[in-house]
Order: C-alpha cells, then structure tokens, then sequence
C-alpha cells in the first residue's frame, strides 16, 4: 500500500507512554495517528512489574520528585481505577537502621503531600506476614500495583473514541525530513508486506527501548 495520511501528530510505539500520548493528543482534539510494529503493550510495558509509586522513596534525597510522583499517582487512581489496586508498601526499620530516621522519612513524606502511616512492628506482621519479623518499626505509604495492559488498552479505546487511528503490525522503518524538522515517517505493514509514507506536523518516538 501506498500513500499519504494527514495527521496533526505521529506516535511511534503502542506501549503505556505512546498510548498515554494517543489519548491526550486525540482528547485535545489533534488528528492522532499511533503506529505500533507488533501489539500493544508488547515492549517494556509487558515487561514491567506494575508498581504504582507514591513517591516515598524518593521523599528525603528528592522532594520535588515525590511530589510529582505522588500527583501522578493519585490521577491515576482518579482516572483509571479499574486499571490499580491499591495494596499500599511498607518502608521498615531494621535492627541495624536508625530509628530515629523513621521520623525524618515520615515528615519528608508529609512535606511532599504523601500520606505516611508509622506501624509497630507487631501492627506491620498482623498486615504483612512475610515481613522481616526482626523489624523495630514500618511506615506505611499508599504505594499500589497497576495493570500495565488494562491502562494501556484503555487509553487506546479511549484516544479511538476521539478519533485517533491505531495501526498495529507497522514498523517505522526511517524518519522523513524537511530541512532539520522530521515531517513523516516510513512504514512497513507486516501483514500485507507493504510500505506506504505517512506526513504530521509532529513525529513523537515512544517506541521505548
């Protein structure tokens, strides 16, 4: 096949960041095209191990990023709910740590607007029971796990819903450029062996790695 299509915005990789971008480009009202060479959610998004982070790990060392963290989080868990479960993590303080650091850790998490919880330690084995049973104390922050494939599919559904186009088994084979812009792509179909070239006025790669 050959031939031009016309859209506002390319998106090269049909994982949870390109899916992400499909759907806020199409909500915007962008003419969207994703191109994917295999399925969706078949790179590092199908690979992942689905922690949903509240930012408390990074509370103390980097406050700004668990703000940010901890804002993505709780959109999430607005906007894809059936996609989250929210299990919440334990942050534990062993016989060899400071306890006294355990405070630091809760202020730093509250400083960054993430709720921390302090445990005792028989609280922290009544909820999780293949603790360290050596612990001298847990906090609790609303850390989660989240189903990579649901929110991508979803994002998918929804960014068609808005008229963006999805086209999956393509492989972006080069880049097409007009003096130092990148304006196109190439792409081969991988069901009809067939190539064809495609014009935006933006190109966004998200293939991953």
């Amino acid at each position: 096949m050959t031939g031009h299509l016309d859209s506002e915005v390319i998106i090269i990789g049909g994982g949870a960041t390109g899916a992400g971008i499909a759907r806020d480009c199409a909500r915007r009202g962008l003419r969207t095209l994703l191109i994917e060479r295999h399925d969706i959610a078949t790179g590092a998004t199908g690979r992942n191990h689905g922690l949903l982070h509240s930012g408390a790990r990074y509370a103390v060392t980097d406050n700004e990023s668990a703000r940010e963290c901890i804002s993505e989080n709780r959109i999430l868990r607005r906007i894809a709910r059936h996609c989250i479960e929210p299990t919440n993590g334990l942050f534990i303080t062993l016989p060899e740590d400071d306890l006294a650091w355990q405070q630091t850790f809760i202020d730093a998490c509250l400083q960054a607007g993430i709720e921390a919880t302090p445990l005792s330690p028989q609280e922290a084995l009544r909820r999780e029971p293949a603790v360290n049973p050596t612990l001298l104390g847990a906090v609790q922050v609303p850390d989660g796990t989240i189903d990579p494939f649901r929110l991508t599919a979803a994002n998918m559904l929804d960014a068609r819903e808005h008229g963006a186009q999805i086209l999956t088994g393509c492989e972006v084979t080069g880049l097409l450029r007009r003096g130092d812009r990148v304006c196109g792509v190439q792409v081969y179909d991988r069901q009809l062996h067939q190539a064809r070239t495609l014009y935006a006025g933006m190109v966004v790669n998200a293939a991953g790695i």
